[in-house]
């Protein structure tokens, strides 16, 4: 009998014939050793990102870019809300942009830090400044990294991947 399994590091669909699942075998796509009995029938939790952004274009902009690669996406347009949603939604991720009105991504992102719940939720710092103390400043109070906007979208989902530690695409 033959089904389809979803591969739980890189969610690649494939089919399967049961006799081939009986000891396990690898991902066609990433090499994960999908172990007979514990392969997922159904696609994991798209992981959740908060992005919280004072520009609606670019809160616009980064949803797509998100749900294009078929993540969840929230958005904020300001710290305060930021703060709310995080606490409410626990996102997997969230990304701060430093310079907004009311309430700097700095301070977002300490206020962050100092709730237990998020306290270890990866942050994602971006900026339009040219200072290289913002990256210095950023991990001292709790950033996980820091980027330049505009960035390639590209180059935004490849850091996403990287800090919510999942393989963006086969391995080689």
């Amino acid at each position: 009998m033959r089904r389809t399994v979803i591969c739980p590091n890189c969610n690649a669909a494939q089919p399967v014939d049961d006799a081939e699942a009986g000891a396990g075998f690898p991902c066609r796509t990433c090499g994960h050793l999908l172990q007979a009995g514990s392969e997922s029938t159904s696609p994991p939790r798209a992981a959740t990102i908060l992005w919280v952004d004072d520009d609606p274009l670019g809160l616009a902009l980064g949803r797509g870019i998100l749900e294009g690669h078929s993540y969840r996406a929230l958005t904020a347009l300001d710290g305060p809300s930021g703060i709310a949603a995080a606490k409410q939604e626990r996102p997997d991720l969230i990304i701060l942009d430093v310079l907004m009105p009311e309430m700097t991504g700095y301070e977002v992102c300490q206020r962050l830090r100092a709730e237990p719940g998020l306290k270890d939720t990866p942050i994602l710092l971006m900026t339009s400044l040219q200072d290289p103390q913002v990256d210095v400043l950023g991990r001292q109070i709790g950033a996980t990294f820091t980027m330049s906007k505009p960035s390639d979208p590209e180059l935004i989902i490849a850091a996403i991947e990287e800090l919510l530690d999942r393989n963006p695409g086969p391995r080689s």
